[in-house]
């Protein structure tokens, strides 16, 4: 080796180190990279620039510095893209949730994220602030004499569709207010993809971090009964009295989970502009109401038969929820009765927490669009040929029935939800949830019930 060549090792070596890395990093199936077995597009591409960046080291040395000059502004601008990304945009790529070992997951404390309706309503998007508490809404004030409710549930109580001045959570606090004639503090401590059973464990510290003058606990009878063997936190033991489980979490979710909180921000935007460029595939047929409800009902007797007579309890998709076709049309079933046993034994127990904290608790039962119209909705239709014991008010009567063996004050929405528009309540093109419209009719119902019950000083 000459000498002048050896001057120029350490020139080749800033080039082909760095080179060998990304060739490393490509090949690594970390999470910032993708995370998915074998090469990629993205994979692909930052195999192809370390292969070019070792070859380039090898070149000679007025090509090794002008290369590796353009390769130190590339990366340097890269860098600062994704800097920005993930310091003002984060919000319109990530998930809200992170994981959580105990209630398998939470909002992001201090996070803002977004929410874009399709264009059947409207196309607006919707931007959710969560505070430094993980709630969604305005930052808690500390030492507030105000009374306080907090508000349990999924996604028709976290609403992000919905912006903050026209959540249920929202106007619940100003008709309480005007009610009592002084100002309450309603907090909003729904999350989407929640189930009873992640309320219960929520429950079990917030209640005292928080101390609140009452509770509200909102279960979506569309398919909060399915959470609670999908989720597998709890299960009924051979005496029928409810215990934690051990579950695990299958490798796709641990993957899932490892991306939310690991992967670029700029190979999530070059994701989402290749599915633009692409446009739509073709690939999917159209959508099927009645085809979903067997589905759905298929997947209800798949999950009782895997974790409840198979024993297996490995958690698959955190917020694939499914509407409780089994309960509603067959509720005399194995699955819907251990569901229903299940949601009875899991009440009781939130039922427990508060009467031990000295918390009033105030349960409320809402319905799914598709009962209040009888079993035909954009997102689902009940075929009466395959499901001729259907019943509309099944779901909001086991949930009435289960809050009243609990001694519970209750609010059933159905008849008041019924006796309106009910397609002027919930967002159309086959979303099931409530619109702003349908918040205020039951935020309105459940403030009188509070008021009625004398359950808010």
């Amino acid at each position: 080796m000459s000498k002048t060549t050896g001057r120029n090792w350490p020139l080749r070596l800033a080039c082909i180190l760095p080179g060998l890395a990304l060739v490393l990093w490509a090949l690594s199936d970390g999470p910032m990279i993708g995370g998915a077995p074998g090469i990629r597009f993205f994979d692909g591409a930052v195999l192809g620039l370390g292969v070019i960046t070792v070859i380039a080291g090898l070149m000679p040395k007025g090509f090794v510095a002008n290369y590796l000059a353009l390769f130190v502004m590339g990366m340097l601008t890269l860098v600062a893209a994704e800097v920005v990304l993930r310091s003002f945009f984060k919000g319109n790529y990530f998930a809200a949730n992170h994981y959580d070992e105990r209630v398998l997951f939470k909002l992001r404390p201090s996070f803002d994220s977004s929410f874009t309706h399709i264009p059947a309503n409207g196309g607006e998007t919707i931007v959710t602030r969560i505070n430094s508490d993980g709630f969604a809404g305005p930052e808690l004030i500390a030492d507030d004499p105000r009374p306080r409710v907090m508000v349990y549930g999924d996604s028709f109580m976290n609403a992000v569709f919905t912006p903050e001045e026209d959540r249920f959570s929202t106007v619940l606090q100003a008709e309480l207010s005007a009610a009592l004639g002084r100002e309450v503090e309603v907090i909003n401590a729904g999350v989407a993809g929640y189930g009873p059973d992640q309320v219960l464990r929520r429950l079990e510290t917030e209640i005292d971090a928080y101390q609140p003058d009452l509770v509200v606990f909102g279960l979506f009878t569309g398919n909060d009964f399915g959470d609670l063997l999908r989720n597998r936190l709890y299960r009924l033991d051979e005496t029928g009295a409810l215990v934690e489980n051990d579950y695990i979490l299958s490798a796709e979710q641990q993957r899932n989970i490892a991306l939310n909180k690991h992967e670029l921000v700029l190979l999530r935007v070059l994701k989402d502009a290749k599915k633009k460029f692409a446009g739509p595939s073709g690939h999917f047929a159209a959508f099927d109401p009645e085809a979903w409800m067997k589905q759905a009902y298929d997947q209800h007797l798949r999950e009782y038969n895997e974790f409840v007579v198979q024993g297996d309890n490995t958690v698959g998709a955190f917020a694939v929820d499914p509407y409780s076709t089994d309960i509603a049309t067959d509720p005399d079933s194995p699955s819907s009765q251990y569901k229903l046993r299940m949601m009875d034994a899991v009440v009781a127990r939130i039922a427990q927490e508060t009467l031990d904290a000295g918390v009033p608790l105030l349960a409320v039962a809402v319905p799914h669009p598709m009962d209040l119209l009888g079993g035909a909705h954009a997102s689902g239709k009940i075929n009466r040929d395959v499901f001729p014991n259907y019943n509309p008010t099944e779901l909001t009567d086991a949930a009435t029935a289960i809050f009243d063996r609990n001694d519970i004050a209750n609010v059933n929405l159905y008849a008041p939800m019924a006796a309106e528009d009910v397609s002027a309540l919930y967002l159309g093109g086959g979303d099931d949830h409530w619109n702003a419209a349908g918040q205020a009719l039951g935020a309105r119902v459940v403030a009188e019930q509070i008021m009625a019950e004398g359950l808010l000083d």
